[in-house]
């Protein structure tokens, strides 16, 4: 199998490819939507796959059917999110670089969609652990990444999510690629209002719980040296 198409509609299912009934079956049926992804990480975990021949078409079809699932079966998404860490370890050497930007882009926009889906403290946990790393995400896929975030974010914020976006934040990935005259200027204004949101959020975190918001309030000024914070129009 090189690729398949992948669809959200159910409709012609009778007369579908064998990719689109695929898709069918998943959308309709929990257990092989499990199914499908338990098979899909186990593929894309296997030592031969990023550097077989069928990688470039068949990881986008992977990737597009692991979204579909994740949309029609919430609880699949902590695994889904575990097959978006797989693909954001792939590298592959034989492939352009143009080629595998895009499937790390495509696996990029995969964990954007979960953060707007109830998995954003994960997603950014597991992103900051890769960037401690190294080597996964390069400073124009960071960009990419931290600039899709701004798009789909805003007031209020958690301070469960100040903590855990606020430290990938801080990671030296970040701070390198977003203080570079290559991140949009206007990004750069999100980011920093995106700062005065965490500040507003510990301000008042710390009028019920002075001790607890310590380092939380030190978080925040260390964002605020890195970024800049600037409050919202009202």
């Amino acid at each position: 199998m090189v690729t398949f198409t992948v669809t959200e509609s159910a409709s012609d299912k009778d007369t579908a490819s064998p990719g689109r009934y695929l898709s069918f079956l998943c959308m309709e049926y929990a257990p092989v939507a499990q199914g499908v992804i338990l098979w899909a990480t186990e593929l894309a975990s296997g030592d031969e796959f990023a550097s077989s021949a069928a990688y470039p078409t068949l990881s986008p079809s992977l990737m597009s059917l692991a979204r579909i699932v994740s949309i029609h079966h919430p609880f699949t998404r902590p695994a889904v999110l575990k097959l978006a860490l797989t693909f954001l370890s792939h590298s592959n050497s034989d492939l352009s670089y143009e080629t595998m930007q895009d499937i790390k882009e495509q696996c990029l926009r995969l964990f954007l969609w979960l953060a707007t889906q109830g998995q954003g403290l994960p997603v950014f946990s597991a992103i900051a652990e890769k960037l401690r790393q190294g080597g996964v995400i390069d400073a124009a896929l960071l960009r990419y990444f931290i600039g899709g975030i701004l798009d789909v974010i805003g007031p209020p914020v958690s301070i469960p999510f100040v903590k855990v976006l606020g430290m990938m934040l801080t990671t030296k990935a970040c701070v390198d690629a977003l203080n570079s005259t290559f991140f949009d200027a206007k990004k750069k204004v999100l980011l920093s209002e995106l700062i005065g949101d965490f500040e507003d959020a510990v301000m008042e975190n710390e009028k019920q719980s002075p001790r607890a918001a310590a380092d939380d309030v030190a978080l925040v000024a260390n964002l605020r040296s890195m970024y800049g914070s600037k409050k919202r129009a009202s």
